[in-house]
């Protein structure tokens, strides 16, 4: 999404005009978005043809799409990924599956894990017990299969 089109999506959102809203960008890191002296949290996800923004006026905020990749070779491949990327109770979980409930758990599991990182601003990274620590705290929550696609999001509670 551009940077023009998301000041028009805002200002329709907010009802305002182009002066209100501010867009501040830094390699890295999510923008900074202002509507008039507030500042508004937002975080964005893009898979094929779907892109998706989250909003939040008090907190941090993550989205995230996943496809649900329902091929044999990436259904062997997902458990190795979860393994490395998702807790261990999780990556159990995954690897008990089969077919396409093993393509929607890892699709939802990484949907949600890939909304908190962003939701703090971290990188991927392998699982730790830090990495858990960090990410604790937050509400979380699946908008479920969106035509193929899992979505789900992240916010800090304060």
């Amino acid at each position: 999404m551009s940077r023009a089109t998301l000041q028009d999506a805002l200002q329709h959102h907010f009802g305002c005009d182009a002066n209100a809203v501010s867009i501040e960008t830094a390699s890295g890191n999510a923008p900074v978005v202002k509507v008039g002296r507030q500042r508004v949290h937002v975080s964005f996800s893009y898979e094929k043809d779907w892109a998706f923004i989250a909003l939040d006026m008090h907190s941090p905020i993550g989205i995230d799409v996943t496809f649900i990749n329902h091929e044999a070779e990436w259904l062997e491949e997902c458990v190795r990924v979860a393994k490395d990327f998702l807790p261990p109770a999780i990556s159990r979980k995954i690897e008990g599956l089969a077919g396409l409930e093993r393509a929607t758990a890892f699709a939802e599991e990484w949907a949600l894990h890939e909304a908190k990182l962003k939701c703090m601003g971290l990188p991927l990274q392998e699982w730790t017990s830090e990495l858990e620590v960090r990410l604790s705290g937050m509400r979380s929550g699946s908008l479920g299969d969106i035509e193929g696609f899992m979505v789900a999001y992240a916010r800090k509670v304060n």
